[in-house]
């Protein structure tokens, strides 16, 4: 009786340690080897406010602003977890068009490993790697960005910022036309990578698409850490300004990374949340 006991002692042990363990590697609701997708959704605004095409802004310049196009390219997409591990997309498919007149917000990122992810890394226009793959290598995605006017031609590549419109200033009421195509070119590259801190844990689980909410301020182009006047770039016909080369495109470069933050996570649901 006594060695049965011991038996039935020893079997309810090793049970307890069993379903104790089960518990902590399910602790977090993370279920092994399992899958989600992630929806990173861009929301373009301007010193604060909501960017409307069409709408006229004032910059700390003194340039009224009249924006018909605001488009760029996001890629290159890291999850970083709290304890630093780095989960890198597929390089060949984090390539993505954010565009105000097109109605494109979203980068869809599927077959995330399942997992509590605190930061997101992303790059703004298009890497060297990857433009020296050549064309055929990203044909696909060269001719949705042609589309959407974000390339010149293949040996000038991408424009990573397409930001276009009309100003005046008081002194200047009449409009003028402005072009902002933001790229690298044979002197510089100008792609360039942010890291952003997640307000909530973005939970990936198996059937759930968390959605991260990052605001973009078109604004900070010209008018973030160092300033650029479309005034002094006017061309010599005096009918616009036009910015597409030289030391402007390396200060755009550096005011684009603070374009970016994330406003919210909405974690449980099937697709986009404002």
């Amino acid at each position: 009786m006594k060695f049965q006991l011991k038996n039935i002692a020893a079997v309810m042990a090793a049970t307890v340690l069993f379903l104790s363990c089960s518990n902590d590697d399910n602790a977090s609701g993370v279920t092994p080897d399992t899958f989600g997708d992630v929806e990173v959704f861009f929301d373009n605004g301007i010193a604060g406010d909501v960017l409307t095409l069409g709408t006229t802004y004032t910059n700390s310049n003194g340039e009224r602003l009249t924006i018909n196009r605001f488009n760029y390219i996001v890629s290159n997409f890291v999850l970083i977890k709290e304890d630093g591990t780095e989960y890198v997309y597929s390089k060949e498919d984090s390539y993505f068009i954010i565009s105000q007149e097109a109605g494109m917000f979203t980068a869809h990122l599927e077959g995330i490993p399942a997992g509590d992810y605190k930061k997101v890394r992303f790059g703004i226009g298009v890497d060297q790697q990857r433009y020296l793959q050549g064309e055929t290598a990203q044909q696909s995605f060269w001719d949705l960005a042609t589309a959407n006017e974000m390339t010149w031609t293949w040996s000038t590549g991408y424009r990573f910022i397409n930001f276009e419109g009309t100003f005046n200033t008081v002194a200047s009421p009449q409009d003028k036309i402005f072009q902002v195509h933001q790229g690298s070119n044979t002197v510089t590259d100008n792609y360039r990578e942010v890291t952003l801190n997640l307000p909530t844990t973005a939970r990936v689980r198996e059937g759930e698409v968390p959605s991260i909410h990052v605001k973009a301020n078109a604004n900070v182009i010209l008018d973030g850490q160092q300033k650029i006047r479309l005034s002094d770039n006017i061309n010599q016909a005096g009918t616009g300004a036009a910015i597409m080369g030289g030391q402007n495109l390396i200060t755009i470069a550096a005011n684009t990374l603070d374009m970016f933050l994330v406003d919210h996570v909405h974690n449980g649901g099937t697709g986009h949340h404002e």
